[in-house]
């Protein structure tokens, strides 16, 4: 899938709140500056190392991120789930579930558990490692065009300054 018109003038217009596009395997497509400046440069990794289940099982910076990493990472598995059921058997995510298993002494632990979440929305509280505590509210909404991607934004909250360290953050940001 690629991310382009009115959905890409979105994405980049949506200044103060961190968003990326995701596929229906979850691999991060287009992400804006505030992504950038709490997540990381998604444009630095490559493959499979942009998918958001592998990143939050196996990269420490999203671990160190996600101040509720277990119950987070426990959600993002189910949500998975709920999500890829009706791509069983489809070879991609055939090779992510296998990648996982490999990867993450967690993922394999969990995903026989067969646990399964629709939505995964609500509080995220963060700790990053320049700007410290920030919370925002995180939503998922799907993009209606066939394409099965979905737009991912996190709005930051007035408690414990959360948009003023997001414009500093941005602010500092390499152009």
């Amino acid at each position: 899938g690629k991310v382009e018109g009115p959905l890409l003038h979105m994405l980049q217009s949506l200044v103060l709140q961190p968003a990326y596009v995701v596929g229906p395997r979850w691999d991060v497509l287009a992400w804006n500056d505030a992504a950038v400046a709490i997540f990381g440069d998604y444009g630095q990794l490559e493959g499979d190392a942009r998918n958001i289940l592998h990143g939050v099982f196996t990269d420490p910076h999203r671990r160190h991120l996600l101040v509720d990493w277990e119950q987070l990472a426990r959600a993002t598995l189910a949500a998975f789930r709920a999500e890829s059921a009706k791509y069983t058997g489809d070879p991609d995510f055939e090779r992510l579930i296998a990648l996982m298993m490999r990867s993450s002494p967690e993922f394999r632990e969990w995903w026989p558990q067969r646990d399964v979440v629709h939505r995964l929305s609500g509080l995220k509280h963060l700790r990053h490692p320049i700007a410290g505590a920030m919370t925002f509210e995180h939503m998922s909404l799907s993009i209606d065009d066939g394409s099965d991607m979905r737009l991912i934004v996190y709005t930051p909250l007035a408690e414990q300054n959360s948009v003023a360290k997001l414009k500093k953050l941005l602010d500092d940001l390499p152009s």
